[in-house]
């Protein structure tokens, strides 16, 4: 089960404050958006070695 699931079932028991939901949001959005740059870089230096070219798609 996911964090925030977790949190929102406590949540019905126990009174959690909004910014603590929305921190934890934020922090795995940042997690997840460090996580696809590190993959992306990876795979881009790995294929500088084969002399193959790749390109990697953002929505920037």
């Amino acid at each position: 089960m996911g964090a925030l699931a977790v949190l929102l079932l406590v949540r019905i028991k126990w009174h959690i404050n909004e910014v603590v939901t929305g921190l934890l949001g934020v922090a795995l959005i940042a997690c997840s958006f460090w996580s696809s740059v590190r993959r992306n870089r990876a795979v881009a230096a790995s294929d500088e070695n084969s002399g193959e070219e790749f390109w990697v798609a953002t929505a920037v």
